[in-house]
């Protein structure tokens, strides 16, 4: 067992802030979601990330307080989706102890039914957390931060390789797990992938999506957030994805255009103009940054990791049909794709409890952008901020593998869950400010008798 320099230094901050602020340690958790490549300790070929460390002092905090065992408020609409979040684990489960039984359980399927497992309870825990507007608003602002610190990593890792200068990959880029030291990689002659503090700019391109698509929404559709604070994070995590030369991520990027499209079509331009500006400048600069392009785009339909992710799609629906309603276990398959990652794992059935929990969470959140343009406009863009994101990470998932080892989505899925009943809350709220007790009793005058 190693411990790592970054690992003691996210062990007494979470003992630290396990003892003082409860919201600073839910903010950690959600800014560390994206470090798929830090280790807080190593052990062997594994290595521990920073939320697995972090989310244990919130549980245990939790449980010595007596918090655990506090009734929580939420909507109808966050019950829902999180009944239907644990009928999915439950058929994952069941799906992964009767193939054990069967055919014997292989060590993979174990590690991978684990951390499946830690994305479910890291989900309904902070949704629970994000329940009023005051926590969600505090989840949003550690999102951001989190997106901020990556892009800014990234273009560092490209600065100190353009430079000649070592880049420190001690402090980020430390886990001994498989793929880990994808991090280090060239997109051509002279010409590096960004990854920053991820294994593989794809990882990375998939993490700050999730803020890009969150961020570019609630700027779009909200003038008041055109400001540094707002804009200029969510130009340089598009700028960074931009120039991370990952398809998964150009992918993304035009997803994201497209759903801007449907409400501000200038405002997606003037952003993607930016970015398109940001490009040419790169491509000018670096003469082989245009073959690197290629080549992570359409030239993976020649070579490259598109041909090597599509012929995976052929053994996955093997699996499925030899056992099509519960799949073979979690962890049977790694397809790099959401569907037939699915279908081979969990079959019809539980393919079909994840569907049904995704759209109950998009149905949640067109309901929450009708009611809160009444309640709080701003809970309404928050909502289809959030959709947006649920969207585009979808949508590349479905093209490129679902990252679920890595703990972002499943703090983009939280803060979906968690809006509904930020609604309910505002509204109570607005109710009570309108009606007080002893308000309709006539005021006394000075000259009554």
């Amino acid at each position: 067992m190693e411990l790592t320099l970054i690992g003691v230094v996210i062990i007494g901050l979470g003992l630290l802030l396990s003892l003082t602020s409860r919201q600073r340690l839910v903010q950690s958790i959600v800014f560390f979601a994206s470090f798929s490549g830090t280790a807080v300790v190593n052990l062997g070929q594994y290595g521990m990330a920073p939320d697995v460390v972090l989310l244990a002092f919130l549980l245990l905090s939790s449980l010595l307080s007596g918090r655990m065992l506090t009734p929580a408020r939420i909507s109808d609409d966050h019950l829902t989706i999180g009944f239907l979040v644990l009928v999915f684990t439950s058929i994952a489960a069941l799906s992964f102890m009767f193939n054990g039984a069967l055919h014997g359980m292989a060590p993979i399927q174990l590690t991978q039914t684990a951390y499946l497992v830690f994305g479910i309870v890291l989900t309904l825990v902070l949704s629970i957390e994000f329940g009023t507007v005051q926590r969600l608003e505090a989840g949003l602002m550690a999102l951001r931060a989190s997106a901020t610190f990556i892009s800014l990593w990234g273009l560092l890792q490209a600065a100190c390789y353009y430079a000649g200068v070592e880049y420190p990959a001690f402090l980020f880029n430390n886990s001994k797990s498989n793929f880990a030291d994808m991090y280090d990689q060239r997109a051509a002659e002279g010409i590096i992938r960004i990854a920053s503090v991820a294994t593989e700019p794809s990882f990375m391109a998939l993490s700050l999506m999730i803020f890009g698509a969150f961020g570019a929404t609630v700027v779009a559709l909200d003038p008041s957030r055109r400001t540094m604070r707002w804009f200029g994070p969510v130009v340089l995590t598009l700028a960074t994805v931009a120039l991370s030369t990952s398809s998964t991520g150009y992918f993304g990027l035009a997803i994201l255009g497209l759903l801007l499209a449907r409400r501000r079509p200038l405002f997606a331009l003037r952003v993607f103009a930016c970015i398109g500006i940001v490009g040419g400048i790169w491509v000018a600069a670096m003469p082989s940054a245009r073959e690197a392009v290629y080549n992570m785009t359409f030239g993976k339909f020649e070579h490259g990791s598109y041909v090597e992710r599509s012929t995976t799609f052929g053994p996955a629906v093997e699996l499925f049909t030899r056992q099509p309603w519960f799949g073979f276990g979690w962890g049977a398959d790694f397809s790099y794709s959401l569907v037939t990652q699915m279908l081979a794992n969990v079959g019809l059935v539980g393919s079909a409890a994840f569907l049904a929990a995704i759209t109950a969470t998009l149905m949640a959140l067109q309901s929450a952008q009708k009611l809160g343009s009444a309640v709080s406009p701003q809970l309404s863009i928050y909502a289809e901020a959030a959709e947006n994101a649920l969207i585009v990470y979808l949508g590349e998932s479905i093209v490129s593998g679902f990252k679920y080892v890595v703990a972002d989505f499943w703090c983009l899925w939280a803060i979906a869950m968690a809006i509904p009943s930020c609604l309910v809350s505002a509204r109570e709220v607005a109710q009570a400010s309108w009606v007080k007790p002893g308000a309709w009793r006539r005021k006394p005058i000075a000259h009554d008798t």
